[in-house]
């Protein structure tokens, strides 16, 4: 993986985590901005989004990494869940060729794009788990930026797919932070 997509990782896990460590017990069962889920839902699928994309990596099927959206991944304590199959899918990103193809449900897609999904994924969430629990977005400008100019056609690409929302009206006086909400449909 290279550097810039390394730090970008490193900034979208920080965001995350940010988030993650400001919900409080009574927040769980509270609605996140995530459509219907709860913010215990959203933090779940975001967990697993660990464990399904190390199966992706590690080329498990479709279907393998599917059937883990069903399974309770967030154990005793949240943080640690999700730092322990975040530090197995970073390592595997680090092992093998990122060029080679997986099977996402969306299609058979290099294990770049995977990295940058799971960029989004952790960002956008956070988004999505601040806004369920009444705090700002903790993103830094430096990933809004990066993930406004370099992932914001891949934003659109998954929205078409059913990932996102229609992407809203874009203005010319937004931010990198807003635009990124923006064109999630946010």
């Amino acid at each position: 993986m290279d550097e810039v997509t390394t730090k970008q990782l490193d900034r979208a896990e920080t965001c995350w985590v940010t988030a993650l460590q400001r919900v409080r017990d009574s927040d769980l069962n509270r609605t996140s901005g995530a459509g219907e889920w709860t913010n215990a839902e959203l933090i779940n699928h975001v967990i697993g989004g660990g464990v399904r994309y190390t199966l992706l990596l590690g080329q498990a099927s479709t279907a393998e990494a599917e059937a883990t959206r069903g399974v309770d991944h967030l154990g005793d304590d949240r943080l640690e869940s999700f730092w322990t199959h975040e530090r197995t899918f970073r390592a595997l990103v680090n092992e093998c060729d990122l060029h080679t193809p997986v099977a996402h449900r969306i299609g058979s897609i290099p294990g770049t794009q995977l990295v940058q999904m799971r960029i989004l994924e952790l960002a956008l969430h956070a988004a999505d788990l601040s806004r369920g629990t009444g705090h700002d977005w903790p993103i830094d400008e430096s990933l809004a930026e990066f993930i406004s100019t370099e992932l914001g056609d891949l934003i659109i690409a998954l929205g078409a797919e059913g990932g996102y929302r229609p992407p809203r009206p874009v203005g010319e006086e937004v931010t990198y932070a807003q635009r990124v909400l923006l064109l999630s449909g946010r």
